[in-house]
């Protein structure tokens, strides 16, 4: 976790001062405003628009003091990629049920304004990212678990993944401090190739929960992956939710209470060692597995503490046979019981780059080349059982229970020392502040 927390500090400095250098040679241009250096593309100035915001101040509110601070505090934003926006929620439309979890239940919807982009000075008004809608969504309005459907006279908006946090109608402070955490990894991967999580807040009106809206993810820890929080847009292109929020919302984040999926869970956490990326490269190999069986990993036995201990005796699921051996090789790193011999993401990312391009995704099944047949006889093997085992559970849920409720027999000692880089009591601790910009 030090070297974590020092690398993740050293790239934030880096980047800030290679970003700095960039507004001083004057690399986006002067604002036709005020004169002073554009902080970014697109003609943005952190002053001028900063004032358009305040401005603004006055005109909405989440019902929240803590929420509206939170808000405002960002919108003082270098660039359009770091706002937040309170959104009304009747701009929503086609809010429709896609998955429930342990703390929060998933919808996908459509934005009707789109983020915003740059500010028109002709048109005195911001100009927001939203396409044209196509046919299918009014064709989705008519369906009976939709709500809040789209009328014939809208005609763009942006497709959105709303989550809704349970019994979080008096969010506080410290929970959305994770979300400070998000903007403070957006400071720092700032670059060209970062993909930033632009976070949005909206509430229900009739459950007064408060509503994540999420359009990208970044760089960070997860905290809990699993393939329930998996969201497919279409055959090809997945996306990864529930970033952080694999707790109650009343709960505080620098609680040592654990929150999860056992079979996903790295068993250094299960041993309650702190929470690191490689516990979400761990959680990342068993995905891997599933995509080659079908099925959800140890759905055929109990999650309860005798998983538990198996996992952090390098219990996993069983290899499927004739799988890829580069796939099972990486597969079996990720899941490691080492954390520092998992692979990092920079490393999964080259992997699967070099197999895109060793095995081309062809989108019609028609000009797919099919698998050739081993002449090798196959030799019989257990079956996928596809049926859930009645005493398994893949929501998230509270784990220390269980875990308290034996003694885990295990070198503890073993895993100690695998910990020494990462043993640290948080990464949040530790990061710098949001940069603050003072007028």
């Amino acid at each position: 976790m030090v070297y974590y927390v020092l690398n993740s500090i050293l790239k934030y400095n880096s980047n800030i001062r290679k970003y700095r250098q960039r507004i001083v040679n004057k690399e986006f241009g002067l604002c036709t405003e005020c004169y002073r250096p554009n902080t970014y593309f697109m003609y943005w100035c952190q002053y001028c628009n900063s004032k358009r915001f305040e401005q603004n101040f006055d005109k909405w509110t989440s019902g929240n003091e803590h929420v509206d601070k939170f808000i405002r505090e960002s919108q003082k934003a270098r660039n359009y990629e770091e706002i937040l926006e309170w959104i009304p929620y009747d701009r929503l439309r086609n809010i429709e049920y896609l998955a429930k979890g342990g703390f929060s239940t998933i919808y996908k919807a459509i934005w009707l304004d789109g983020n915003i982009h740059y500010w028109r000075d002709k048109k005195q008004k911001w100009k927001r990212g939203r396409n044209k809608l196509e046919q299918k969504d009014y064709e989705n309005a008519n369906k009976e678990n939709v709500t809040s459907p789209l009328k014939e006279n809208e005609k763009k908006g942006k497709y959105v993944v709303l989550k809704s946090l349970n019994n979080s109608s008096n969010i506080h402070e410290d929970f959305l401090n994770e979300w400070k955490i998000y903007l403070q990894f957006a400071y720092s991967a700032k670059n060209d190739n970062a993909y930033i999580m632009k976070i949005y807040i909206t509430q229900d009106p009739k459950t007064l929960n408060y509503m994540i809206v999420l359009q990208e993810v970044i760089q960070g820890i997860h905290g809990d992956l699993h393939s329930g929080n998996l969201l497919f847009n279409n055959n090809i292109d997945v996306y990864i939710s529930d970033f952080g929020l694999s707790r109650p919302v009343n709960q505080s984040i620098n609680s040592d209470d654990i929150y999860g999926v056992i079979p996903y869970i790295a068993p250094e956490v299960l041993c309650c060692k702190p929470y690191t990326k490689a516990a979400d490269i761990y959680s990342f190999g068993i995905i891997m597995w599933e995509f080659t069986s079908g099925v959800s990993a140890f759905n055929d036995i109990p999650h309860d503490f005798h998983l538990i201990s198996k996992i952090c005796k390098k219990f996993r699921p069983k290899i499927i046979k004739d799988t890829d051996p580069d796939y099972v090789k990486l597969m079996k790193r990720c899941w490691n019981s080492d954390p520092n011999e998992r692979p990092t993401a920079e490393e999964l990312e080259n992997s699967f780059d070099i197999w895109k391009n060793k095995y081309p995704i062809e989108d019609k099944n028609s000009a797919r080349k099919k698998v050739k047949k081993s002449k090798k006889p196959k030799e019989p093997d257990k079956p996928v059982t596809e049926n859930n085992h009645p005493l398994s559970c893949y929501i998230s849920r509270k784990l220390n229970e269980i875990i308290c409720s034996k003694s885990i027999d295990i070198d503890l000692d073993e895993i100690d020392r695998a910990l020494r880089e990462f043993d640290n009591d948080s990464c949040v601790k530790d990061l710098p502040d949001l940069p603050k910009y003072d007028r």
